[in-house]
């Protein structure tokens, strides 16, 4: 067998962790089986989509690395197809139009809840010629509806929970083109699978009701079965499910966070699927190690503290280059021009081991490029006073006479000082930090200075004087 899976979301808002950790499954399953990993964009709901997501999809996969052999495919570019397929249905009884008025619909529904009944179609257009239907069961306009087989059962085995049996009593006969001449979802799901020659179906547990349905389908059309496997469903803190249309969770969302795609990739492998103890996953251990029948049944829980320590654990085990070059779209986010002070991979080295996320970096390094006001700052006035004056104006002359400008050579300087000056480090360096940083809080001091530069240095020492002399 040609194994061949599909991620197929619906562009109906962003992309959710859900989604994503959907669409890795199928995708390692391929990797690992040496198959092909196929993306499909259902936009056959008019009404819900919305374009701005298509293209949230398509750059959120981009981002994490998760890349496709064939697609994207779109289904509003196949209507065609799904209409050839329902007119043959049509003509081959596989399938009818259904002229049934919303009042009667509405009726039969109430009635069924009524009696304790589960409400479903009743077959009333499948039975009775248009000519018999009584002038207020009949609108103008028609569904078409899926003969759905009204004996036996449909028993399918799912990867992940075992054999799973539905009776066709149960089901009824579907929509598959609503009266706007527009498929429905459950048609198109089937028609695309079966074209694209879909081997493996990795979804959400909420699909398990539509999977009987489609097999139905599926076997009216002489087409073959995938295989399937249904992914439990991922709860938040307050363990409820993950909102699609929840912003805060949007795939992207995590990037604009300071996130790195390996944190995200290795957080998902592991929500719900696991190999031993082990925590951490390259990509290619994961394509090593992924089996679907390992995949839990029960709900996973998101852990954003979890998250949190595998991007930390990230940004100081993969490359400094590699790091560097994504901390360098947070840069240009907050409008940081990255040129106006030290390379992006010395920053990392500075920052990576007291910083959980990127956007953390990117927060507290504005001082290595951009000058501040001093007089704005509030830890000025707790740290520039006239007692620190002297310190400052002495640093400030032997700084400007390093030559070779090293965060050794600093270092010295400042030990020098202290010596010269019989004071302790607690005395100056909190006042030395605030004037160079406009923060109480930076790496270690001798090599912020370095990184700032020598001349910007002189120019802050310049600016905390006047201040003090201003103020005092």
């Amino acid at each position: 067998m040609d194994i061949k899976t599909r991620f197929a979301p619906s562009p109906t808002g962003s992309i959710h962790i859900g989604n994503i950790r959907t669409a890795l499954y199928s995708w390692l399953f391929a990797r690992k089986q040496g198959g092909k990993f196929l993306l499909r964009i259902e936009d056959s709901d008019l009404q819900r989509s919305v374009n701005d997501a298509v293209e949230l999809i398509i750059s959120g996969m981009n981002w994490l690395g998760l890349n496709w052999d064939e697609g994207p495919y779109f289904q509003t570019n196949r209507f065609h197809r799904y209409n050839s397929v329902i007119n043959y249905m049509i003509q081959h009884g596989m399938a009818y139009k259904c002229y049934c008025s919303s009042e009667r619909l509405a009726l039969l529904r109430s009635n069924q809840i009524k009696n304790g009944e589960k409400p479903k179609y009743d077959g009333y257009c499948r039975y009775k010629s248009v000519i018999t239907h009584s002038a207020t069961c009949v609108s103008s306009s028609y569904v078409v509806r899926f003969c759905n087989p009204q004996e036996g059962i449909v028993t399918f085995h799912d990867q992940i929970r075992g054999t799973i049996t539905f009776d066709n009593k149960e089901l009824d006969d579907l929509i598959i083109r609503r009266a706007d001449g527009s498929p429905t979802y459950n048609f198109c799901v089937v028609i695309d699978d079966m074209d694209m020659r879909i081997t493996h179906v990795i979804r959400g547990e909420e699909h398990i009701n539509n999977t009987p349905r489609q097999i139905n389908i599926l076997k009216a059309l002489d087409a073959p079965i995938p295989i399937y496997a249904h992914v439990s469903m991922i709860l938040d803190d307050d363990r409820k499910k993950l909102s699609k249309r929840c912003g805060t969770l949007g795939l992207m969302q995590y990037r604009n966070d300071g996130f790195l795609p390996e944190a995200i990739l290795n957080y998902l492998v592991r929500l719900g699927w696991s190999y031993g103890n082990k925590e951490i996953f390259s990509i290619e251990q994961m394509k090593k190690y992924f089996d679907i029948s390992r995949i839990s049944k029960s709900p996973s829980v998101f852990n954003y503290e979890k998250l949190l320590w595998l991007n930390h654990y990230y940004i100081n085990h993969l490359s400094i280059d590699y790091v560097a070059s994504h901390l360098s779209w947070h840069m240009h986010q907050q409008r940081i021009n990255i040129k106006n002070g030290p390379k992006l991979t010395d920053i990392v080295k500075l920052f990576a081991k007291r910083s959980r996320t990127l956007k953390e970096i990117a927060n507290n390094c504005h001082y290595f490029y951009m000058d501040f006001d001093i007089f704005e700052k509030k830890v000025s006035k707790d740290y520039l006073k006239p007692i620190a004056i002297t310190p400052l104006k002495c640093l400030r002359k032997k700084f400007s006479n390093i030559v070779d400008w090293t965060p050794e050579t600093i270092k010295l300087v400042i030990i020098e000082t202290l010596n010269e000056l019989n004071i302790s480090i607690d005395k100056i360096g909190m006042s030395l930090r605030v004037a160079l940083t406009g923060t109480d809080c930076s790496p270690t001091l001798s090599i912020t200075i370095y990184a700032i530069g020598q001349s910007r240095v002189l120019e802050r020492i310049d600016q905390a004087i006047r201040y003090i002399s201003m103020l005092y």
